[in-house]
């Protein structure tokens, strides 16, 4: 009889000592009397050790990114109190605390319970935050407000309370039509609406349902489940959905334990097949109504939102003011201005987006001209979204334990000279650049026009901090997730982005040729070349295994091949 496999460690401390605290009793212990292995599972509220020893970070649990000018003073209160006084935004549409000390963690989370919020599942092999698009209930191309579904996933019992043992985090989107500013594709459920006329209704709310995608270190698009799941069934094929994950995500090895993977092996057909049978087995009402794709993929549309400062809503007379918020920090002062002005000149929501900016939903007509000049005389910028600068960033080797690069340096670096080059950035148009620290992705590199993923590469001495440079990702149709180009130097981003592209307005079709297209159309090989870097890499494991027909076997294979 073959040994079952031994569980690893995580597995064992999820089980021998749980994802529930009392923080009251763990605030009351020195420190080092924490092992790590407890504190690892932190997570489960919402917390990490950072990487400074003795400080933590917590992860609000935000649905959707949408909040009020209420509890956003509330927050700026507890970052002032606990917290050096700082905020974050971060690629979840969600607010992160950092410098907090383990004795002050009870107080917080009974501060975040005042205000309607909690940070549960914030982080850890769970549910997280459900995210949408960043127009959500006011976006003109919306097929319909879809809050209600957001919530029902976010606050739904069983996923948020009783499935916490996964094999790995589990990630929703809930997008309000076929575009791609929900970033769909990428997250382990990813739902699109749209209505049609049914035996049931002349005109019916229902989904598609795309699984199994997710970045990191190994990027996968989700693929094409379902075609139609009536609204009233979303939660329910939810559930099953992270059910089947439960029981079939790999326990064993943490890099090869997302959804994309149990996706990818078993194919979009056999998944969606299994989990309706387990939504049978539930005993579920009106599976029958449920339909498999056909066909293969359904193509996402571009996103709309390329510079605007000013959308406006499709409830008429109202606007959605963006902001830009540099890194996506925030400070107490800050976020305490910004909480009244979105008072004082629309209707209070204030709305975080995956690009860790932010917006003012339901500001009149009458009132917009006054808001923008305020924005304007406290510093902030409506101005260059969706640009060349308005750089998406991690927090890099500054707080982050995993982190090998400063993206906080480059980033500063980087939006200062595309800011001072005016005319560069307004020649170029719309382009998205991400800078992430690390393989893990949370700043999003894979999915970019220009992505950034730190490293170190090794010297005679020591090892040299850098940044492997990616070109081409995009959210659109198909998708691409983004290819390398070359490997640099921290002290060489800013002028091999400038490289780069200039190299791109020289060498066009016409100023409609967008970046993305430029990149599908020449390929990295010749932007290498054109730039002067060298040849490019070669096609690492990250990109190289999907091509990979679905066959676990032949990713572990490739996995070990590559760990040596």
């Amino acid at each position: 009889m073959i040994a079952k496999p031994k569980p690893i460690q995580v597995e064992r401390d999820k089980v021998e000592i749980g994802p529930d605290f009392d923080f009251e009793a763990i605030a009351s212990r020195p420190l080092e009397s924490l092992s790590s292995n407890e504190i690892s599972m932190f997570k489960w509220t919402g917390i990490y050790h950072q990487l400074q020893r003795g400080f933590f970070m917590l992860r609000v649990r935000l649905p959707g990114g949408l909040l009020e000018a209420a509890q956003l003073v509330g927050l700026a209160d507890i970052a002032a109190q606990f917290g050096q006084g700082d905020l974050f935004i971060t690629t979840r549409q969600t607010l992160q605390f950092h410098w907090l000390r383990l004795e002050d963690l009870p107080r917080v989370l009974k501060a975040l319970d005042a205000l309607g919020l909690d940070s549960t599942n914030a982080c850890g092999d769970v549910t997280r935050n459900v995210v949408t698009c960043p127009l959500q209930g006011v976006c003109p191309h919306e097929v319909g407000d879809v809050r209600d579904t957001i919530l029902a996933l976010a606050n739904d019992d069983e996923l948020k309370s009783q499935q916490r043992n996964l094999p790995r985090k589990h990630k929703i989107s809930v997008a309000g039509c076929d575009r791609a500013c929900a970033q769909t594709r990428i997250n382990c459920q990813g739902w699109h609406p749209l209505e049609r006329a049914t035996a049931k209704a002349p005109l019916e709310r229902g989904f598609r349902l795309y699984a199994g995608g997710g970045l990191g270190p190994r990027p996968y698009f989700g693929q094409l489940v379902y075609a139609w799941v009536p609204a009233d069934l979303v939660v329910s094929v939810a559930r099953a959905v992270t059910e089947h994950y439960r029981r079939h995500g790999n326990r064993t090895n943490r890099s090869l334990a997302r959804l994309k993977i149990v996706v990818a092996e078993q194919g979009a057909e056999r998944f969606g097949r299994e989990v309706l049978e387990l939504l049978r087995a539930r005993g579920v009402p009106g599976v029958d109504r449920i339909e498999p794709a056909t066909g293969g993929e359904v193509g996402i549309g571009p996103s709309f939102l390329e510079g605007q400062s000013v959308v406006p809503q499709r409830q008429v007379g109202f606007n959605t003011v963006r902001i830009r918020v540099y890194r996506g920090e925030l400070n107490a002062t800050t976020a305490r201005s910004l909480a009244a002005l979105a008072r004082t000149h629309g209707d209070g929501s204030i709305q975080l987006t995956a690009r860790q900016n932010l917006s003012f939903r339901f500001v009149p007509d009458a009132q917009l001209e006054a808001l923008l000049r305020a924005l304007q005389s406290a510093g902030w910028r409506t101005e260059g979204l969706e640009t060349a600068p308005d750089v998406v960033a991690c927090v890099g080797t500054t707080l982050c334990n995993l982190a090998v690069s400063d993206t906080p340096s480059a980033h500063r670096k980087l939006v200062a000279d595309l800011e001072a080059d005016k005319a560069l950035s307004a020649a170029v148009g719309p382009l998205r650049i991400h800078l992430n620290g690390c393989p893990n992705s949370c700043a999003q590199h894979w999915i970019a026009d220009i992505g950034l993923r730190g490293m170190r590469r090794e010297q005679a001495v020591g090892s040299e901090e850098g940044f492997s440079v990616h070109v081409g990702g995009s959210l659109e149709g198909a998708g691409r997730f983004a290819r390398p180009v070359c490997e640099v130097p921290s002290s060489r981003v800013v002028l091999t982005v400038q490289a780069i592209l200039r190299h791109y307005l020289e060498a066009r079709r016409g100023q409609d040729e967008a970046f993305g297209a430029f990149v599908g159309r020449v390929g990295p090989e010749a932007i290498a070349t054109a730039v002067g870097v060298g040849p490019p890499l070669p096609e690492p494991l990250n990109v190289r295994h999907l091509r990979i027909a679905g066959s676990l076997r032949g990713i572990v294979e490739e996995a070990r091949h590559v760990s040596g």
